[in-house]
């Protein structure tokens, strides 16, 4: 799908059979730009982090001004750097933001806050099981790649259930926007991604009345003012979640 061929804001003027989620990865943080893998600890955005989230609330303000009714609900990943990029772009609509634990990225263990090279010194074997997709490798003090899965997918699922027939705005990390595309479009858990997760990048996922799921637009970037698109995928572009 050639999702830059499409346009956000002509999808959204239209509303949707079903249930809809607009998803949206944070913004860009320093650790993001040394390819560090976050995981759970809480990382701020940076400087151009903050300024991806702004544009988007501008975005957002301008389809609102010409009387797209864009989400009814805004729900975030706890971690500060979900939760300032979502607060940036909602701020005092209502209903307020809400927080979802759930939403968090991977727990890497005691591999958070490394490089892939980093890993690869550290602990061979378990960067090998991430490399390579192993959904049952075990990571000493974090989640393996199908505990994790598991956890997003189940708190996606659960969302949609609680909000049926509304428009979500879901502001959460790579990895966790990468298991909900598996999750909608049937891709293997261990296959090597070929999708891509840009910062504050646009994404929709429709959710039809007999629940089957569509995904409409993936990584759009129009509202990003040319901000240097690819630059900053994930932590190890794309190869690794």
């Amino acid at each position: 799908m050639n999702s830059q061929a499409l346009d956000f804001g002509a999808i959204v003027s239209k509303k949707p059979a079903g249930s809809r989620f607009i998803l949206v990865r944070h913004g860009e943080t320093d650790w993001n730009k040394e390819k560090r893998f976050q995981g759970h600890t809480d990382i701020a955005l940076n400087a151009h982090g903050l300024l991806q989230a702004q544009l988007l609330r501008k975005y957002f303000v301008s389809l609102e001004t010409q009387g797209v009714s864009l989400y009814d609900e805004c729900i975030s990943s706890d971690l500060i750097r979900a939760r300032a990029t979502a607060n940036t772009i909602h701020g005092a609509r209502t209903p307020a933001m809400q927080l979802n634990a759930g939403l968090r990225e991977r727990d890497y263990g005691h591999l958070s806050g490394l490089t892939g090279d980093e890993m690869q010194a550290k602990s061979p074997e378990e960067f090998a099981g991430l490399r390579n997709r192993v959904p049952d490798a075990p990571l000493q003090g974090g989640e393996s790649l199908f505990q994790f899965y598991s956890r997003v997918v189940g708190t996606f699922e659960h969302i949609g259930s609680a909000h049926a027939g509304k428009t979500i705005l879901l502001v959460a990390h790579g990895g966790v926007l990468d298991c909900i595309y598996r999750h909608c479009t049937g891709e293997l858990l261990q296959k090597q991604r070929e999708w891509q997760l840009h910062n504050c990048a646009l994404n929709v996922i429709d959710i039809d009345p007999q629940g089957n799921k569509h995904v409409v637009l993936w990584a759009w970037l129009g509202h990003l003012n040319n901000d240097k698109p690819g630059q900053n995928m994930d932590e190890v572009d794309g190869r690794i979640a």
